[in-house]
């Protein structure tokens, strides 16, 4: 019966023992073996059409500056140290009718044409006012948010019209141990509708996803693992497993000395 009880008790020290030192193991972010030393063929890349409530950054350059004073200021936005979204834009916001108002011009129509059109038709209109008018265009409110399991979960500012999920998480400091990589959720509002959809960044078939490219106001949602609750636990265990192990070893003690008288 002693000896039973010496056996218990190293049991369930070494059980408590490996609970409170156990780890969680995660496979890669990429699992792309079979594509190495291929190529694959881009069919067409997103082309982002300006869409109501889009704010844009319009700057017009001349020779004369006195021409385009009234363009000033419109379009810097500034941030507080340490944000990295969020800042105070004041670029020409694109109305409910699709339009935006410039000196000049009144109401121009903007809703459904990309970057380069716009700046085409602005490039035409302004002629007759400024004849040497360098035109540039581009979205002040391309930004995505990402959550979860990211190290940086936050919402980003893009500087450029195209960025991939890869690139967004990245971005945002990879994964944590704990992210379930193979069903990343994109949310994706578009003409008054949501859209969620699923991307398994374990697999090949990421870059066929009509959410490889991310468009601007997109919200990415990172699970976790059903891990990290057992890590959880084990953190717990590993905290307090000072106050355990020798409470453990004590009541198995006593059970075993009264058992043996």
């Amino acid at each position: 019966m002693k000896n039973f009880w010496f056996y218990f008790s190293a049991l369930v020290f070494y059980s408590l023992f490996q609970l409170g030192c156990g780890s969680v193991k995660h496979t890669e972010m990429m699992m792309l073996t079979e594509m190495q030393d291929q190529a694959m063929i881009i069919d067409s890349l997103p082309v982002l059409t300006i869409r109501t409530d889009d704010i844009l950054s319009i700057n017009v350059a001349s020779r004369n500056p006195e021409t385009v004073i009234a363009f000033y200021n419109r379009t810097e936005s500034t941030a507080a140290a340490g944000e990295r979204a969020l800042g105070t834009q004041e670029g020409y916001r694109v109305d409910e009718e699709g339009n935006i108002y410039l000196p000049f011009l009144g109401a121009v129509k903007a809703e459904g044409k990309t970057i380069l059109q716009l700046r085409q038709n602005l490039t035409d209109s302004l002629v007759q006012f400024i004849p040497d008018a360098s035109i540039q265009v581009r979205f002040m409110n391309f930004r995505v948010t990402l959550l979860g399991e990211i190290n940086r979960p936050n919402t980003y500012i893009i500087p450029n019209e195209r960025l991939t999920i890869l690139e967004a998480i990245g971005m945002a400091g990879d994964f944590t141990p704990y992210a379930r990589r193979n069903a990343v959720l994109v949310i994706r509002e578009r003409e008054g509708e949501r859209a969620f959809n699923r991307i398994n960044t374990q697999d090949a078939t990421i870059f066929e996803s009509p959410c490889f490219y991310l468009s601007p106001n997109d919200i990415v949602y990172v699970e976790p693992l059903r891990a990290k609750q057992y890590a959880t636990q084990g953190d717990f265990l590993q905290r307090y497993s000072g106050v355990l192990i020798p409470l453990v070893s004590l009541i198995t003690f006593v059970l075993g000395t009264s058992l043996a008288n």
